[in-house]
């Protein structure tokens, strides 16, 4: 590795195995090795280290056993029977077993041969240990608690290129021998030959490794070597990966991914299968050798299914259970990592000490559904992710993490294709910027998107900073418009129960909660081309005429909506030093939002808004006002038909700028021609002491042969306790204000139609019909006449 020290695969050994009982004139390393040639049989095991050391000793018992798990419970409880014989089996080892096995055969034991036999059998194919095969291409680390078992011949390959043979011995030790440089065995080679399709695959492979170097690193060159079933398996080794340390005075660190072992093939097509075996424990060191973490992954898996024509991950499935990262320093790659604080600025204070997560699935399927074109999703989940602090202080807790994007209709092919253009600007700029936006939105396809986050809380470092989500939820979309293949909808929202957080100090805090909020915005007919036309025209004249904007405006967008809503929202300020404590608060609030057809001329509207349960805070609001301002709001429309058509007409709007024409003659000809309507089924407007009420239509007419054109309208208003309300506003008027109102409610409660009500208080009710010529009737009475004098 260049710049880090060859410390990571251990120190050099003056004998080969030791504790697998090899005695040899020649000598091998401890190390890390690669598998070059196999011919055999051979496993090798790992385990516990004492109970390993233990086995080289030949100390090994059913007590042991039994203290590291590694005995099946028939065997404990023939160790328990045979007590009452006076055999202590649990002390026994394979020559006391065997004994006993003789006495149970000749009937001086009263016990099972059958079990005896299987429980020696476990003790002299050491089948208490984990044991692997050993393949072609495979790394493999030595020590002197390898362990073997089979028989063959293998060639070895260490980091420097020194290869040796080795081979089973011939006498009753386990273990293997180091073979003469002249003796019979295997010959090493300088590699085997590879078909032409693997060939050409393992030089792109070699390709894509060096363009990442830098970040990547790697000190020996790497082998292909054919397992023989038309697989085939390379080993990263001395390979290791930049991971920059968020700590001054570290300039680089790096992840040794010692012991990576890459099975691909068959190569039957195009989608070569591959599996990827990951090392269990990695750590975090500096280019010094120095250990910064240790990382400790639980059974990592990962496989898939490489395109190898579209250069792209098909399918992707990693596994990961119950993993963490420890950080720490150890003077050497192997040491034990000790706490960050004795070790000074090395770590970052404010930077975790312990990453643990209990799993994490990542999958990603795309399937060909003909043509070229992919769809499938890409999936992500994290469960129970737990972070402390350097002071070992929770910094955050997660117990769910899930994120799932669903591709749909995307040509890889192409998507290749553009891929490489980009890669040299010069061609790219050749092309059509037309044609190119066109090839890439039909490549992309579209894709949805949603990320969910449940119980999810962030400790901050003072004691009042917190964060607090029961339950999250964010989604976004990109996909085909029904306006065209062109047309894109896109959307994006967040959804939110149980949100809290909390800031300040001992003296000021600031807390707010909340049960349910939402919000989500959509934009739908997005033409992408007439955004590349605007952004052309700007760049080619430094400006957009307003002319060119306004006659492009209804081929930009088809249509928009927002909506939000917010429940049982509260914040509270606390003042530790004044006593003093504030609360505000929305009880509820919800607003939609949609324009729609705007790309044609006569848009549509509609609207949906409430809110209630508002409190603010202490001294914000004026006592006075606070009684003008209504607790509830309620609001609903409907708008058919909107006059905007004009405005992509430059003739119209130059006539207006210029005076030429009359803005009410041009707006009246625009709600006739375009039929408009307007429906408010409600408005409420809620105060401490009444209410006020409005429902009704609006529409336009086209004049028949005996009058002219108008717009008309019809409307319910009812008002609630008319004199409490009108309260308010004396208290606030001077004299002359006071007697204008006082005559303005007189004249309401003229005009007005007072029913009985079940509701307390005074009802008083209006039916208004009115339209463009003047004409304004109140409960049948008709108020122009009144109108007209008071104007004059």
């Amino acid at each position: 590795m260049v710049g880090i020290r060859t410390g990571w695969t251990g120190s050099v050994a003056a004998g080969f195995l030791l504790a697998a009982g090899l005695a040899s004139a020649q000598e091998l390393s401890q190390g890390r090795y690669q598998v070059l040639e196999l011919e055999g049989d051979l496993e090798w095991a790992s385990g516990p280290s004492e109970l390993i050391s233990m086995e080289s000793r030949e100390q090994v018992t059913l007590r042991a056993l039994r203290a590291f798990g590694r005995l099946p419970e028939e065997f404990s409880r023939l160790a328990l029977d045979l007590r009452g014989q006076g055999v202590d089996l649990f002390s026994a080892g394979p020559e006391e077993v065997r004994a006993l096995l003789e006495q149970a055969r000749s009937g001086d034991l009263r016990a099972d041969p059958a079990t005896l036999e299987a429980l020696l059998a476990l003790l002299q194919e050491r089948d208490y240990l984990d044991w692997e095969p050993l393949r072609p291409g495979e790394a493999l680390t030595l020590t002197d608690e390898t362990r073997f078992r089979g028989q063959g011949q293998l060639v070895l390959e260490d980091a420097s290129g020194e290869r040796q043979r080795l081979a089973t011995r011939d006498d009753d030790r386990h273990g293997l021998r180091v073979m003469p440089a002249d003796g019979p065995g295997l010959e090493p080679e300088e590699g085997p030959v590879l078909p032409e399709r693997v060939a050409q695959w393992w030089s792109d492979w070699n390709q894509r490794l060096e363009a990442l170097q830098g970040p990547l690193q790697m000190d020996a060159p790497q082998q292909l070597v054919p397992l023989g079933d038309g697989r085939f398996q390379t080993s990263l080794t001395s390979v290791a990966v930049m991971a920059p340390w968020p700590t001054v005075g570290i300039a680089t660190s790096w992840v040794p991914l010692d012991g990576v072992t890459v099975t691909v093939g068959p190569f039957a097509d195009e989608r070569i299968p591959f599996q990827v075996s990951l090392p269990s424990e990695v750590s975090v060191l500096t280019e010094d050798g120095e250990r910064l973490a240790r990382v400790d992954l639980n059974a990592p898996r990962l496989e898939g299914l490489w395109a190898d024509d579209l250069g792209v991950m098909l399918e992707t499935r990693f596994t990961m259970g119950p993993s963490s990262m420890i950080v720490g320093y150890g003077p050497s790659p192997d040491a034990q990592v000790d706490h960050p604080r004795d070790h000074g600025q090395r770590f970052d204070p404010e930077s975790p000490r312990r990453i643990a997560l209990d799993a994490m699935d990542v999958t990603l399927d795309l399937q060909d559904a003909g043509a070229g074109i992919f769809s499938g999703p890409l999936a992500l989940e994290i469960k129970g992710l737990d972070v402390l602090s350097m002071a070992d202080q929770s910094m955050v807790t997660l117990g769910r993490l899930a994120f799932n994007a669903d591709y749909q209709g995307m040509d890889l092919a192409t998507l290749a294709s553009l891929s490489d253009q980009a890669a040299t600007p010069e061609q790219l700029m050749e092309q059509d910027p037309a044609e190119l936006l066109a090839s890439t939105l039909k490549a992309m396809g579209g894709f949805e998107s949603t990320m969910e986050v449940s119980d999810l809380f962030i400790n901050g470092p003072e004691d009042y900073q917190f964060f607090r989500l029961t339950e999250g939820r964010a989604r976004s979309g990109f996909v085909p418009s029904a306006q065209g293949e062109l047309h894109r909808d896109l959307w994006a929202g967040v959804a939110v129960e149980g949100w809290s957080f909390g800031d300040g100090d001992r003296r000021e805090q600031v807390q707010f909660e909340m049960k349910s909020a939402s919000m989500e915005g959509r934009l739908s007919g997005v033409s992408s081309m007439a955004l590349l036309h605007l952004g052309m025209q700007s760049m080619m004249t430094g400006e957009l005429e307003d002319e060119v904007l306004l006659g492009m405006a209804r081929e930009i967008l088809g249509g928009l909506s927002v909506t939000m809503s917010l429940d049982d929202a509260r914040g509270v300020f606390v003042d530790d030093r004044e006593g003093a404590r504030e609360e505000a608060g929305v009880g509820s609030f919800h607003l939609n939002l949609a324009l729609e057809n705007l790309d044609g001329p006569a848009p549509d509207l509609s609207m949906d808004y409430a809110h209630a349960g508002v409190v603010p805070f202490d001294g914000m609001v004026p006592p006075v006002l606070a009684s003008l301002l209504p607790e509830g709001v309620a609001l609903e429309l409907k708008a058919k038909g909107l006059p905007t058509g004009f405005l992509a007409d430059a003739g119209v709007v130059e006539g207006l700028q210029a005076g030429r024409l009359d803005p009410m003659v041009v707006l009246l000809e625009q709600l006739i021609g375009n039929d408009s309507r307007l429906d408010i089924p409600n408005v409420t407007l809620g105060f401490p002491d009444g209410q006020i009420r409005v429902s009704g239509r609006g529409w336009a007419e086209k004049a028949d042969e005996a009058g002219p054109d108008r717009v008309s309208g019809e409307w319910d208003l009812s008002i609630h306790n008319l004199d409490a309300l009108v309260e308010p506003l004396l208290a606030m008027a001077g004299e002359d204000e006071r007697r204008q109102i006082n005559a303005t409610v007189v004249m309401l409660k003229m005009l007005a139609e007072t029913p009985e009500s079940e509701e307390p208080g005074s009802l008083h009710q209006y039916h208004i019909q009115a339209d463009s010529l003047g004409q304004i009737r109140v409960n049948g009475n008709d108020l122009a006449p009144l109108l007209d004098g008071l104007n004059r």
